[in-house]
């Protein structure tokens, strides 16, 4: 999502990837605020569901995300990260406050009636995010301890670096500050997407290998739901296996995604961050008018979720200085 420019050559199994992580995070997020309002019930198979895409759908979004960074950024001396970081700052920076800032307005004014209660803003923005926007804040501290690998020798170090951090992090290290503990945890995610470009990893051809993978994804998913087996271990282990078979399958069968995915491959990052700005006022709306219909709520949930987004990024990027809080790079670029 942060690293979308429209100079360079797209990756389509990049942006495929990144719209299938999208509308898992928008569905995740949209059943549990259904279940939380009574709306829906809170059965075995939403409880597996939401616990199964928890696994992957983010993680998809930190490997998409190193993959474009290893790929078209060179971060390797201290003029290059000064320079990196305070792009990512801008680029990142700008969205994550607007929006999370925006959500906290809104959860504030609609105290009554939202599923989760917020703390004070700075506390927000700086030391707990809220969701979605969490990821933002997590992949600017990476950014910030990351260099780009200048071969695959570097490649394997980082590798073995961020896995480390991953067991430092599964064995209860790391916790106590929140910006240090998602560097730990997520940068592992990250760096695999670095390593498939420096490793140059063929991807294509292995659509039986991610049939596999997604198949045994699926199976112990189920045996880990109905066994009540939990922790983290265990969700990192899933969440690998998940992650390994959707791109792969996404990139042995892009060419047959429809133009409904390139169409959303272009407002992800709209939809990402304002999915629940559109969604939760409208659940709020409906259920004071006395509209408790739960085929209703989610058919209109669901499509506001969407629609909405993607009408705003419209209307900004026609308004042209308002497209600076989703793309502020993207504006600056123009006007230099």
């Amino acid at each position: 999502m942060s690293e979308k420019t429209a100079a360079r050559t797209r990756e389509k199994w990049v942006d495929d990837v990144k719209v299938i992580a999208c509308i898992l995070v928008v569905l995740g997020h949209f059943f549990q605020s259904m279940t939380k309002s009574n709306i829906l019930p809170e059965n075995g198979l939403y409880q597996w569901f939401n616990t199964t895409i928890y696994y992957f759908h983010v993680p998809l979004f930190f490997i998409c995300s190193g993959y474009l960074y290893q790929k078209y950024s060179k971060v390797n001396s201290v003029g290059s990260w000064c320079k990196n970081v305070a792009k990512k700052a801008l680029a990142l920076g700008i969205p994550y406050a607007t929006f999370t800032t925006a959500t906290w307005v809104l959860k504030k004014v609609f105290s009554s009636s939202v599923n989760d209660q917020i703390g004070g803003l700075g506390d927000t923005l700086f030391l707990h995010p809220t969701a979605p926007y969490w990821y933002l804040y997590a992949l600017f501290f990476i950014f910030l301890v990351t260099p780009t690998f200048s071969d695959v020798k570097a490649a394997a170090v980082g590798l073995i670096v961020a896995l480390a951090a991953k067991v430092l992090i599964l064995t209860g290290g790391g916790y106590s500050i929140y910006a240090v503990s998602t560097v730990l945890s997520n940068e592992i995610w990250f760096v695999l997407g670095m390593g498939i470009c420096t490793f140059n990893v063929q991807m294509k051809g292995k659509r039986a290998q991610g049939t596999i993978f997604g198949l045994l994804f699926i199976i112990l998913s189920i045996v880990v739901y109905t066994a009540e087996i939990s922790g983290s271990m265990i969700s990192f282990i899933m969440g690998l296996l998940a992650c390994v078979a959707v791109i792969l399958m996404v990139a042995d069968f892009e060419e047959m995604f429809s133009r409904g995915m390139d169409f959303l491959a272009k407002y992800t990052m709209p939809i990402f961050l304002m999915h629940t700005l559109f969604a939760a006022p409208l659940r709020s709306v409906l259920l004071k008018v006395g509209v408790t219909n739960a085929v209703a709520h989610v058919v209109l949930g669901l499509g506001i979720s969407f629609a909405g987004p993607i009408i705003a990024a419209w209307i900004m990027k026609k308004t042209k200085w308002m497209e600076f809080f989703l793309y502020p790079n993207k504006l600056i670029r123009k006007v230099s």
